[in-house]
């Protein structure tokens, strides 16, 4: 088995892409909206193939800057443009460390500069500890998702 990691720029998305990215997401369940204009907000994409098919998906976005009025924290919102977000591996290959490499490589290629992330707190504790291993932390309060009911937690990461 060969895992293929692929980063793609915002200019480089063709409709294979995101018609792909999209079946990810509706696959993940926890992003509302229209799945195939989603990329539209990414600076950089990272797709992961394994013989040709899509396991894995994850992006640099535009920052939700909802999260930061959630979580208590308005006054940092403006020193954040984008966010670490859409990541997601299908089940079958959970466990792999396939997250985090795809975390590792968005953050490689973003660069310099800050991100943010937010992410399940207690229902996803392998995000947070692939969030805080590549320089994450919590700020603020955890809020509860609008479209899953779990708790939400602003994670950021400072340059």
């Amino acid at each position: 088995m060969k895992i293929e990691y692929e980063i793609i720029q915002r200019t480089e998305i063709d409709e294979l892409i995101r018609t792909s990215f999209a079946a990810m997401l509706r696959k993940q369940g926890k992003v509302k909206g229209d799945l195939l204009r989603k990329e539209d907000r990414c600076k950089l994409l990272c797709v992961v193939k394994v013989d040709g098919e899509v396991i894995a998906i994850g992006g640099i976005k535009q920052k939700t800057a909802s999260d930061f009025t959630k979580a208590g924290m308005l006054g940092l919102s403006n020193e954040f443009d984008w966010e670490l977000g859409y990541l997601f591996t299908d089940s079958e290959y959970s466990g792999r460390g396939i997250a985090s490499n795809v975390a590792r490589l968005l953050i490689e290629t973003y660069g310099q500069g800050n991100l943010m992330a937010s992410t399940e707190i207690a229902a996803n504790p392998a995000m947070v500890r692939i969030l805080e291993s590549h320089g994450f932390r919590l700020f603020g309060k955890p809020w509860r998702s609008g479209i899953h009911g779990k708790y939400l937690g602003l994670f950021l990461k400072f340059e």
